[in-house]
This record gives C-alpha cells, structure tokens and sequence, in this order.
C-alpha cells in the first residue's frame, strides 16, 4: 500500500527546495563577490605600478637600496595573481579569468560559460556593500 502524500507534506518539500535554492543563490553570489575583490587587488596593484616606479626613481636616486621593496611588490603582486588565476566559476567549475594560459584583466564575466561578477537584475538587495 501506498502513502498518498499530504499536502503538508507537499508545502514542506516546496518551502525546503526554495530555502536550498536561496541558500546556493547566496553562496554564489558571495563567492562571486569573491572572484570579483581578487580581480579589484589585482587591478589596484597594476594602478599603482606608476607610484611604485616613482618610489624606486626617488630611492635611486638617493642612493638607497631598492632590494626589499621591489622583492615586496613583486611577491605582493604574484600573490594576487595567484589567487586572482584560482579563482573558479561557481556555474561551470573552471578558472574564471583564464581560459588557457593567459590571465584575463579585463573580462568581469568568466571566459568559459559567461557568468557575470555583477549581478544585472536591480534589486536593492543586490546593491548593499
């Protein structure tokens, strides 16, 4: 014999399969917001390239050591590109911002299937920071 199923039990499956899907809608969403601050540190570091190369011209000139400082910048730099690079796409599994060696600065969508960093519906609770 079988059960027929109740209707709370119907209610019950449905409220669940609507929590679980708000939950993975939040858990992307937080680690897209992720993939996009490794891009931003990336990005913040290349912008300022210009202020470091200013800094080393000024110690040169001094007649200081430039060996520490340029050993930080560019171990700070490789590590995040490193992890900009490690980052993988939450739709698709694969590397979001490299499709095969390259590193790609300027894509905010993953290169492979698309996903934006940037949520394109309006809704105000996309837009809290």
């Amino acid at each position: 014999m079988q059960k027929k199923p109740d209707k709370q039990s119907g209610i019950h499956s449905k409220q669940q399969t609507e929590n679980l899907s708000k939950t993975e809608a939040n858990n992307q969403e937080k680690h897209l917001r992720k993939i996009s601050r490794a891009r931003t540190r990336l990005l913040v570091c290349f912008l300022t390239l210009p202020v470091y190369i200013g800094a080393l011209w000024i110690l040169l000139n001094n007649g200081r050591g430039v060996e520490t400082f340029m050993l930080v910048y560019m171990v700070l730099w490789a590590g995040f590109a490193v992890d900009m690079s490690m980052r993988r796409c939450p739709a698709c599994e694969q590397q979001f911002y490299v499709k095969s060696i390259l590193l790609n600065l300027i894509s905010r969508d993953c290169v492979h299937c698309g996903l934006a960093t940037i949520p394109t519906n309006n809704d105000s609770d996309s837009k809290k920071f």
